[in-house]
């Protein structure tokens, strides 16, 4: 038997090398006597296998078609100013490349979160590398030298006895001998050393992130930004819930308290509203997935009879002038109805319609309906058998397209009335934008209520995008309601947590169970590779799933549910929560072979045994800790550049749904991004695993150092080439991992304590008093600097000093004039004047010219109604010009892509991404000003009209089926530009979605 294995306890599998493979770990490791050789290297075989079959995979595939939209998708699928060269196809260049990507390149083309993740892999590196030579060339050879190993040595009583130390084991801590006991003040002065550059790095990198985190916050190009200038005010009292009131109060921020230099949103609840605009999303999918099903049955039947049928062919003979939808507001509602219910009765009708020449009316979807009040059809349930009334079967897309239409209507009737008390009421929370920056940051430092609570707290650089609207009313009692409630749940998964891994480990023991459990015995008729692979990879994977998919959705959860208003803040509590399951649940209980239900107990009952109980569990559970980091090192890091997951997703998965142009747009532009409040946890918890052990259990130093140097590789290249920023903490998230490495810190010295009291000599006597008394003033001495190195910097964590101000705002005022100068020039290229290089400008008039335009743009900004309907009036006008400047992208295919038009297609679908404003410096100050004028405003009141956008076909199906949808006027348009149906009735689209909102990428840069 291979004593290098757990024993079997129907915890965990068995199987050692697939439970190392995806995070599982052993129910008791610290039974294992040590790690055998054999095993250890088979492990780092299968590791190295599968990592070099991920890399294999990685360079044949990355220049493929299929290769460049997994592996270099920000080589064409973004922006301008974020796109990226090509790979390069030779791995030595590949290399190079990675390894010559400058620090101000990472920040520009991945963000503030992007480079300080690789930061902190670095920074980590920093760390252990030098760690590892000092610690393993000075302890490896004391542990190993005339150690314990399998020699006999003289007990207590007079007798005799044989050590068990074996494999692994001989190069760590348990195999110093009991009669050279003086060499563990190497492993105290080792401690000392590698706890004292931990400390020293972990403040050099604190004070660089607060360094790149100033000078970013403080550039022209961020003080531009609507979150830069802008903050978030929750638990308002009622008395304070008005534009005036706030201005009044804020005012004392902005020069000579001048009210015009504020613009303030006061949030409201448009529940109302958020719901029907999500019901006609639903409905809009489900019309285009019906009119796609049609034109893919007809398609087909065209293909194959040839037939070329006469597209302009309609019967308009029930359609009247006075039937279409058009204008609703010299209408009755009343008068709307009739009118919807006599184009549904026209769409109901099996005459007028193109795609009946080729198909049967029974080969399209119909729908039970039932007349409600007003005469409306609406869909019979089977859960309301209970309605009753005149009842019909009708064609599903003559119902959505009137359903939709019917919606459209009432919610631009609500558009109309955003700013009305009645109908939608204030919420206690609201944004205050300032003229400056250094205001935004005064007026959120500073208290702004008499009564503790209210009016706090508040926030700072909320990103537009990055706002929860659903925690936007949420009170000081309800937040501290809902926070109890969260703490307790994630101590609830914390105990249960060993149900599912319960379930999991009889699973993983399905062959011996069919012979000792008697109702299982039918298992015995199964084959054998059947229950291999059950109890084997499917339990492992099923585990990994729980633990790095479960677990951190459920955390999100949880940092929603305490009424985190941003996603940035939503990131940072689920960083939180995350990195604490982990580091108790797969590091601390790993290593002391127990569940939290039996461990708290003991530490309640006898605190003061935490260093003991660390102490004697620690050094054997070390050996798990090899072969955990030897797979993530390897197969994980492989996994990372390889993508197998999206690779599977994209030409297996997602093929066999049905793929309307809507989501094969959406298939090709979104590109992934990092959830990044998962992925600092998991690597720092591997940081803390490295400090634990790194005195124990010096090897794991290696390890540690090689995970670290391989993920920093691939995730260089991840973040250059593949991922985008959806959510920018700029920065939180890494010194938030800096300050969890304490605990790793912590862990280490109460062990080492703890082992220092626990060795006896050759005459069973405490042989290490000493080094035990200098770890403790260590502990002491580590708590004090980390409390006051946490004081000292916390204030400039967060808010930006007033000594950095003049020399940012000097930087603003030459973007700002070098921006009117660029529109002027094109201004006069427009109109034909041409430009002198004569003419030439003292620096005065330009300093004033500069001024007096900041000053016109605040006047045009405040001139502007600070209501949601006219800042919608605003960005409509904004998307129209918007539109018209990329209309030149929309591109009609005139023929079918083949396969050697893909990259075409791609590249088509890139100019038309491109042609979309991405950065405020693209439009012109009347645009810029109204689109800060809505910044804040609820994103569903931005809401326009869908669009359902279907395919050109050969058999002329989409363009009778715009003409159909003419009679419905505005309130229900269809659109075939940019998406073409192919041969093999696969959808191909060069544009995103005919409804996109033409300032979508300016979210991201608000």
């Amino acid at each position: 038997m291979d004593t290098s294995l757990p024993p079997d306890n129907g915890n965990y599998s068995s199987n050692g090398t697939f439970d190392t493979w995806f995070g599982g770990p052993p129910a008791d490791v610290s039974a294992q006597a040590g790690i055998q050789l054999r095993a250890f290297f088979l492990n780092l075989a299968v590791s190295l296998s599968l990592f070099a079959f991920a890399i294999l995979a990685f360079f044949l595939l990355k220049s493929s078609a299929i290769g460049r939209r997994i592996y270099q998708p920000k080589t064409y699928l973004v922006q301008d100013r974020l796109r990226v060269d090509a790979v390069p196809a030779d791995p030595i260049r590949w290399i190079r490349r990675i390894f010559s990507i400058r620090d101000e390149e990472l920040k520009r083309k991945c963000g503030l979160d992007g480079y300080f993740f690789i930061r902190f892999l670095r920074a980590i590196l920093l760390i252990f590398v030098p760690s590892m030579v000092v610690v393993v060339t000075v302890l490896l050879p004391i542990n190993y030298n005339k150690g314990k190993g399998n020699n006999f040595h003289n007990t207590t009583d007079g007798g005799r006895s044989q050590w068990n130390v074996a494999g692994l084991d001989t190069l760590s801590w348990q195999n110093v001998d009991p009669t050279r006991t003086s060499r563990y003040w190497a492993h105290l002065v080792c401690a000392i050393l590698v706890i004292s550059w931990a400390l020293f790095r972990m403040y050099r990198e604190k004070v660089h992130f607060i360094d790149v985190r100033q000078r970013f916050l403080t550039s022209p190009e961020h003080r531009l930004k609507a979150s830069a200038r802008t903050i978030l005010v929750t638990n308002i009292p009622s008395e304070y819930r008005s534009k005036e009131a706030l201005e009044a109060l804020y005012d004392v921020f902005v020069d000579n308290d001048d009210r015009s230099r504020l613009v303030v949103w006061v949030n409201r609840d448009y529940k109302s509203l958020r719901k029907l605009v999500a019901r006609r999303r639903s409905l809009r999918h489900a019309l285009e997935k019906e009119e796609l099903q049609i034109m893919r049955l007809c398609n087909k039947k065209f293909r194959k009879t040839g037939k070329i049928t006469d597209g302009n062919h309609i019967d308009e003979k029930n359609i009247r002038d006075s039937d279409i939808v058009d204008d609703t507001q010299s209408l009755r509602q009343e008068q709307v109805q009739q009118r919807l219910t006599r184009i549904f009765e026209h769409d109901c009708s099996e005459e007028t319609q193109l795609w009946h020449h080729y198909l049967k009316p029974s080969a399209a979807s119909k729908m039970s309906l039932i007349r409600g009040k007003g005469d409306e059809w609406k869909p019979a349930s089977f859960f309301k058998f209970w309605a009753t009334g005149e009842s019909r079967k009708a064609p599903k897309v003559a119902w959505l397209r009137t359903e939709i239409a019917r919606l459209t209507i009432q919610i631009d009737a609500l558009l109309t009335e955003l700013d009305s008390d009645a109908l939608f009421k204030k919420q206690n929370s609201a944004f205050i934008q300032f003229d400056r920056q250094m205001a935004a940051h005064m007026a959120c430092s500073l208290v702004s209520h008499s009564k503790a609570g209210r009016m706090a707290p508040r926030f700072l650089e909320v990103a537009p995008h990055e706002v929860v609207w659903a925690n936007m009313d949420v009170t000081s009692l309800g937040r501290l309601i809902r926070t109890c409630i969260a703490l307790v749940l994630f101590v609830a998964i914390l105990l249960l947590w060993g149900i599912p891994t319960t379930i999991l480990g009889s699973l993983s023991q399905l062959a011996s169970l069919s012979y000792s459990v008697g109702w299982l015995s039918w298992l015995r008729n199964w084959p054998s590779w059947i229950l291999g692979l059950i109890s084997g990879p499917l339990v492992s994977i099923l585990l990994a799933l729980l633990i790095q998919l479960v677990v951190p959705a459920l955390a999100r959860k949880l940092a929603v549910l305490v009424g985190a208003p941003t996603k940035t803040k939503r990131e940072v509590i689920t960083q939180n929560f995350y990195f604490t399951f982990l580091f108790i649940e797969l590091v601390l209980l790993t290593a002391v072979s127990s569940s939290v239900v039996k461990i708290v107990p003991q530490i309640v009952d006898n605190p003061v045994s935490v260093p003991t109980l660390l102490a004697t569990n620690i050094p054997s559970s070390a050996n798990y800790f090899f072969n955990y980091l030897i797979v993530q090192s390897l197969s994980y890091s492989g996994s990372v550049l390889f993508q197998f997951l999206r690779i599977l997703y994209i030409t297996t998965i997602w093929p066999w749904f049905t793929q309307t142009p809507r989501e094969e747009a959406w298939l090709q532009t979104t590109i992934p991004h990092q959830m990044w409040g998962n992925v600092y946890a998991l690597f720092t918890n591997f940081a803390a695993i490295g400090f634990i052990f790194s005195v124990v259990s010096p090897l794991i130093l290696v390890f540690v150092s090689a995970t670290f140097s391989l993920f920093w590789v691939a995730y260089r290249h991840n973040y250059y080439f593949v991922q985008r920023n959806k959510i920018d903490t700029h920065g939180l998230l890494f010194n938030n991992a800096l300050s969890q490495l304490f605990s790793g810190i912590y862990v280490m010295e109460i062990a080492l304590i703890g082992l220092f009291l626990l060795v006896r000599d050759s005459d069973d006597n405490v042989a290490c008093k000493s080094q035990a008394i200098i770890m403790i003033v260590v502990l002491i001495l580590t708590a004090a600097f980390h409390f006051v190195m946490e004081q000292h910097l916390r204030p400039l964590y967060e808010f930006l000093p007033v000594t950095i101000e003049d020399t940012a705002a000097d930087a603003e005022q030459r973007l700002l004039s070098v921006i009117r100068d660029d529109s002027r020039v094109s201004k006069d290229e427009e109109t034909g004047n041409e430009i002198n290089e004569g003419d030439d400008v003292d620096s005065e008039t330009a300093l004033a010219n500069t001024t007096d335009g900041a000053s016109d743009e605040r006047a045009q900004t405040k001139n502007m109604s600070a209501t949601a309907r006219n800042a919608r009036k605003a960005l409509l006008g904004l998307g129209k010009d918007t539109a018209a400047r990329i209309k030149d992208f929309q591109v009609h295919l005139p023929a079918q892509p083949d396969i050697s038009r893909r990259r075409e297609v791609a590249d088509q679908l890139s100019a038309a991404i491109a042609g979309y404003p991405d950065e405020l410096t693209d439009l012109t100050p009347e645009e810029r000003a109204a689109q800060l004028k809505a910044a804040f405003q609820d994103p569903v009141t931005r809401e326009s009209a869908p669009v359902i956008w279907v395919p050109q076909d050969k058999a002329g199906i989409s363009e009778d089926v715009l003409r159909q949808a003419a009679k419905y006027g505005q309130f229900l348009q269809y659109s075939n530009a940019g998406a073409y149906l192919a041969d093999n009735n696969k959808v191909e689209v060069t544009q995103p979605a005919p409804d996109t909102r033409p300032d979508w990428l300016l979210d991201w840069v608000l």
